[in-house]
């Protein structure tokens, strides 16, 4: 089963912010990733970090870089195998942001 990569909290001392933007992308759609292993630069007005993955897996980019999001929402989700990298592949982005 696919692990989302929700927008965390990002900020010095627990401050939130609603929205955050996605910087960069570590890796590419597809790749194979390592827990552990960053795989998105996160950025706001006060704070930048790097996203880690929770688990190995492949890669499936549902936000581009460059745009912004609320805070709890999925940019992406890693697939445990290529196959379910594939049937994910062939979801629409909105049934897979839905949180």
């Amino acid at each position: 089963m696919a692990v989302k990569i929700v927008i965390p909290i990002v900020g010095k001392m627990g401050q939130k912010y609603d929205k955050v933007k996605l910087v960069e992308w570590k890796v590419k759609e597809g790749d194979q990733v390592s827990k552990g292993n960053a795989i998105l630069l996160l950025e706001t007005i006060k704070a930048s970090v790097e996203l880690e993955a929770e688990i190995s897996g492949y890669l499936h980019i549902l936000v581009p870089a460059g745009e912004s999001r609320i805070v709890g929402k999925v940019a992406g989700l890693i697939a445990e195998t290529e196959e379910e990298l594939v049937q994910l592949q062939k979801t629409s982005s909105w049934e897979l942001t839905q949180t």
